[in-house]
């Protein structure tokens, strides 16, 4: 009897050994990752091998080239053989809309809650990243935005000016709405370049694109302007908690006479105004003379040759007729989105392991190194215990260094604050940075609308919204180029309104509150 107790006692001793054994084993789950030409394998990734270490889990990457990533994923969800993890904006939104609610993707509300501190308490910080991860329809999370906050990013667009055609005319450089036009017009009319032809443009900007256009100097009249009639924006323009939609404004109609007399006089392209990209911009900064005075792009260093960069100076905001000098911002919440991380229905049953994965990306020193490489690799740390870059291997771009050892499109956060105190400023950033600091930010108190839509939206914005526009859009165009906007006024207004224009402010009023009701 004592033998057939023991020998049950030693059966259970290793049976529970066994069970320990067992339970220490990582968790084993499938994730895509979407490769460009940069990315280096993650399996080989410093950064992603701690990540498995630190929660214990074994990863089957699922690589796939993000060129041609839209045609497989759509095969992927039709066959019902998903992986685990879609990851590095594998879905977007519109999927994310569709699929939370049906069961394809898990709502992971309440698995925040139970797994994730680091995530959560990046939430309760930051409720603009809370609202970008909450689903508008049901208010459920089904996937995970990125956090890595760059503010420099939110700016739309920059003005500069050629700094040797002003000190050969005796110019200053414009500070509001009257010498502004002054300026121009000497840039046209007196020859600065030199050469005998009229062949300066005084000023150059690419049109419905928000960091290229002229939209941002609506600001000079009180509202800055989107001029992109896509269904992000739409002529809205946020202030505080309202929306303002621009163009049945009376500081619209009195921007339009200017602009109006802008081109007119030849001082503004028609041919800018009918551009769709950046590229006609660039080819005019990089002709062989220059030929450009002033401009509006993202950064002058992707439009200007590296020769001429030190002659174009930067702008401040101009005063307006009321002394307005708005300067506005871009719908996206410092450089915040995307669907990062989404857990499918696969996962069941491993949600836990793949929750504690996901919570260690938000570990403060984790976030930065997927984001911007491995600390040894990419990054040192300076005598002052700031990060900063090591520098680039020779024969390497900086992307090329980076995407090898970090997945970059991933989730993570980086607050404004840790920029230049935990964390070097990037270089791609740090003209915009510095500038938006010293001089742009009293001026930055208006922003495009972030489209957080649900399908009621949608139907509308495509319907009834979009004959509103595009009323709007061809109105405004005859208005830029060919004047009428005084004597057309009252019967334009009557026509927005007999189009239902209340009712579409009404929609993107309710997109905004939604938003910002999502973070709290």
């Amino acid at each position: 009897m004592k033998k057939s107790l023991s020998l049950v006692l030693v059966l259970l001793m290793i049976l529970g050994i066994s069970l320990s054994a067992s339970a220490d084993e990582p968790v084993s789950f499938s994730v895509t990752f979407l490769k460009n030409d940069w990315h280096g394998d993650p399996n080989n990734m410093e950064i992603m091998q701690k990540l498995e270490e630190e929660a214990n889990v074994d990863i089957d990457w699922q690589i796939y080239s993000n060129a041609t990533w839209s045609e497989k994923k759509n095969l992927i969800i039709n066959s019902g053989d998903l992986p685990d993890v879609f990851y590095m904006n594998a879905v977007n939104a519109t999927d994310v809309a569709k699929y939370g609610p049906q069961g394809m993707f898990l709502d992971m509300t309440d698995l925040i809650d139970q797994y994730c501190p680091n995530l959560k308490a990046v939430m309760e910080a930051n409720p603009t990243f809370k609202a970008l991860c909450t689903n508008p329809a049901d208010g459920k999370i089904y996937s995970i935005s990125r956090a890595a906050e760059r503010e420099a990013n939110t700016l739309a667009g920059q003005m500069y000016i050629y700094k040797p055609w002003l000190d050969k005319l005796g110019l200053e450089v414009p500070t509001d709405y009257e010498s502004f036009y002054q300026v121009l017009k000497a840039f046209k009319e007196q020859d600065p370049n030199g050469n005998g032809q009229a062949d300066e443009l005084p000023f150059a900007f690419s049109n419905m694109e928000l960091s290229y256009s002229f939209g941002n100097l609506f600001g000079m009249f009180g509202y800055g302007y989107n001029l992109d009639y896509g269904l992000k924006c739409d002529g809205i323009t946020v202030v505080g908690d309202e929306v303002v939609f621009v163009p049945r404004t009376e500081n619209y109609k009195e921007a339009i006479a200017y602009f109006n007399r802008m081109f007119t006089e030849g001082l503004f392209s028609a041919e800018d105004y009918a551009t769709q990209d950046s590229k006609l911009l660039n080819s005019k900064l990089h002709s062989e003379e220059v030929t450009v005075g002033c401009f509006i792009a993202f950064d002058a260093n992707i439009v200007v040759p590296a020769d001429r960069l030190d002659d174009y100076v930067q702008m401040e905001p101009m005063a307006g007729p009321r002394g307005d000098r708005i300067w506005m911002q871009t719908e996206n919440p410092n450089n915040m989105g995307g669907t990062q991380f989404v857990m499918t229905y696969k996962a069941k049953g491993k949600e836990e392991a793949i929750m504690r994965w996901l919570d260690a990306h938000f570990e403060k020193t984790n976030s930065i190194q997927l984001f911007l490489g491995s600390i040894g690799t990419n990054l040192e740390y300076d005598e002052n215990g700031m990060l900063v870059y090591v520098p680039t291997p020779e024969g390497q771009s900086y992307s090329e260094f980076r995407y090898a050892n970090c997945p970059v499109h991933v989730p993570c956060s980086i607050s404004a604050d840790q920029w230049n105190t935990d964390i070097q400023i990037m270089d791609e950033d740090a003209g915009r940075w510095v500038y938006m600091q010293e001089v742009l930010k009293p001026y930055l108190t208006q922003h495009a609308l972030y489209q957080y839509v649900i399908d009621e939206d949608s139907k509308y914005l495509t319907s009834r919204g979009k004959d509103i526009m595009d009323y709007v859009r061809t109105t405004e165009a005859r208005w830029m180029t060919s004047g009428g906007v005084e004597e057309e006024w009252d019967a334009y207004i009557k026509q927005l309104n007999a189009l239902g224009i209340d009712e579409y402010v009404q929609v993107k009023q309710g997109i905004l509150d939604r938003f910002q009701a999502a973070g709290k």
